[in-house]
């Protein structure tokens, strides 16, 4: 491949700098000079490449990817835990008697609404969810884009907004988590 092709370079330039490491390192297909090309104009030496080239080829770390997609599917298992215990916990306190029942709804409320803002930022959140694409929405992804081509792929509007509320359901979770184990604890 020729370096001076304007087009494969401004291909790599959109590419982040860890994904350039890693196709450097994996070597597949790709024009090894071009991409040395566009992390030396982001100001990394021919050292600095070849070390960090190194370092991952001999590293027993898996890659940025593998992690993310452990990470996904630990976030679902955990949701799935944590939603038992937030209904019961929810249910325990709707039932009970307990002094402080009135404020304790009260920040229930206000954990949900400040847990569907977390799940909407869950949803913006983009990660490299595959070797070579790049997910947008953690821990279920709405949008994929081709890191290879730059080429973005949206889901359709009903596939779409059940991951919405998926993602969404993970952040109210994750803010009604504390208050319910707080309440389980006063009992």
């Amino acid at each position: 491949m020729n370096i001076a092709d304007p087009k494969y370079l401004e291909r790599l330039r959109d590419l982040p700098s860890s994904y350039l490491f890693d196709l450097i390192a994996e070597d597949e297909g790709i024009d090894v000079e071009s991409a040395y090309w566009v992390l030396q104009e982001r100001g990394f030496s021919r050292d600095e490449i070849d070390q960090k080239q190194q370092r991952r080829r001999s590293s027993l770390r898996p890659p940025p990817y593998k992690i993310w997609a452990a990470a996904r599917w630990l976030a679902l298992f955990n949701t799935l835990i944590i939603s038992y215990f937030n209904l019961t916990g929810l249910y325990r306190l709707m039932q009970g008697e307990h002094t402080f029942k009135g404020p304790l709804l009260f920040l229930v409320a206000g954990c949900t609404l400040c847990g569907f803002v977390v799940g909407y930022k869950l949803t913006t959140y983009l990660y490299q969810g595959s070797r070579s694409l790049l997910y947008c929405g953690f821990p279920v992804p709405v949008g994929v884009v081709e890191l290879q081509t730059g080429e973005e792929t949206a889901l359709d509007k009903t596939p779409m907004i059940i991951r919405i509320a998926m993602n969404a359901l993970v952040g109210v979770n994750l803010t009604l988590f504390p208050l319910i184990f707080i309440y389980i604890m006063m009992e």
